[in-house]
């Protein structure tokens, strides 16, 4: 058995890109290979793609199969070689592709020539190819028309390649406008509960403004309601500026997050903000990270009823990832609402340690930008014990600096 020639990651990868495997026969591709037939004069043509196992038939005539395996392929022999075109006269006779030719029951003679078929950086992605079961040479024009006709299937596979992207967009704008629609309703509903309950209190507040006591105490219930808004308002800018963050990342020592996250949500030392470990660099986006990092603490500063409530950071690595993991002392949660946020599905109504209801916005902007620098969260918690979020957040070479 001859040896197995097989794409490299890389070539598999781009040609993944334009979901062409497995793809309906299209028209304009039968129409390449039949054309393909007639110039050339053979009885067979394909326009071929080759993955780790298998060559698959975007088109083909001569035969009814839509694939077999690797090892019966002469077009994963040619695009190894890299060549725009490659003809062999006789199969039979040529050291490399005879032991293939055997495998498709060929004897003595045969004939294979293939155009390669190129993306726009020049990388090989697919084969347009004729056959014969006889020897033969192709004329100079039938060459000619051959490498004619293979620029056309380029043509068709880079239309392909923006029909996909544009597919994708689409996709990707569908579900922002979803994800729009959800959090338009959880904002109308937020939003009025706080407005309801001032509008209510200062109509209390006129009709009873004879009574000092009453009057203070319904004051007071303002001023909540007011602070509440006031901190949903900042949440949902907060929330705005993670939708539309530009994502930078860069090399830096994570404990430059825990000197700004305690500086900023505990200037008068009023908790206990601590770490584990001394120094951890990592590669991703600081500032976004930051954020998420600043809401998690926040969160486990918020509902946590402790004397002194307590920050806790660890750090370790695997091979493919930093884990970043930050403990409070705090209320907890059961498993059912640490799914519950996870899924972005409800609030847990529980109020925190200054009379407030959560909103969910600062647990939909985490979730956002651990979705734009590609990391995830889990969580580990237990009730009056204390919450352990989780990130996890994939190791990356920094090219830049590599380079």
């Amino acid at each position: 058995m001859p040896n197995t020639i097989k794409p490299s990651l890389e070539q598999i990868k781009l040609i993944n890109e334009y979901l062409l495997f497995d793809s309906p026969n299209e028209e304009q591709y039968d129409n390449i290979t039949f054309l393909a037939t007639q110039i050339c004069k053979t009885p067979i043509s394909t326009i071929t793609l080759i993955d780790t196992t298998r060559q698959w038939f975007k088109s083909k005539i001569g035969f009814t199969h839509n694939e077999n395996p690797i090892e019966y392929s002469f077009c994963a022999l040619a695009l190894s070689k890299n060549l725009d075109f490659i003809e062999i006269p006789n199969l039979m006779l040529d050291e490399e592709f005879s032991g293939i030719g055997k495998l498709n029951g060929l004897e003595e003679n045969g004939f294979y020539a293939s155009v390669a078929i190129r993306n726009e950086k020049g990388i090989p992605l697919a084969t347009l190819c004729v056959i014969d079961y006889e020897s033969k040479k192709l004329t100079n024009d039938q060459k000619k028309g051959l490498q004619i006709l293979g620029k056309q299937v380029e043509a068709l596979f880079k239309l392909r390649h923006k029909n996909v992207a544009l597919l994708n967009n689409y996709k990707l704008l569908s579900e922002q406008y979803e994800a729009l629609k959800q959090f338009s309703n959880r904002v109308s509903h937020d939003i009025q509960s706080p407005l309801n309950n001032i509008i209510s209190l200062i109509t209390l507040f006129r009709e009873e403004n004879e009574t000092s006591f009453s009057s203070s105490e319904y004051l007071d219930l303002m001023i909540e309601s007011s602070s509440q808004l006031k901190e949903y308002v900042t949440k949902l800018l907060y929330y705005y500026r993670s939708e539309n963050q530009i994502i930078s990342k860069k090399d830096f020592n994570i404990n430059e997050i825990i000197t700004t996250t305690n500086s900023i949500l505990n200037p008068k030392k009023e908790f206990k903000i601590e770490s584990t470990f001394e120094k951890a660099q990592i590669y991703t986006d600081p500032l976004a990270l930051t954020q998420i990092v600043m809401n998690l603490v926040s969160n486990g500063l918020k509902y946590n009823y402790s004397t002194i409530p307590v920050i806790t950071f660890g750090f370790n690595e695997t091979t493919t990832s930093y884990q970043l993991k930050i403990s409070d002392n705090g209320i907890g949660l059961s498993e059912t609402e640490a799914a519950s946020i996870l899924n972005n599905s409800a609030s847990i109504a529980k109020k925190d340690r200054f009379g407030n209801y959560g909103t969910q916005l600062g647990w939909t902007t985490i979730k956002n930008l651990c979705n734009k620098i590609g990391v995830s969260i889990s969580i580990d918690s237990k009730v009056n014990e204390g919450s352990t979020f989780i990130l996890s957040i994939p190791k990356e070479v920094n090219t830049l600096s590599a380079s």
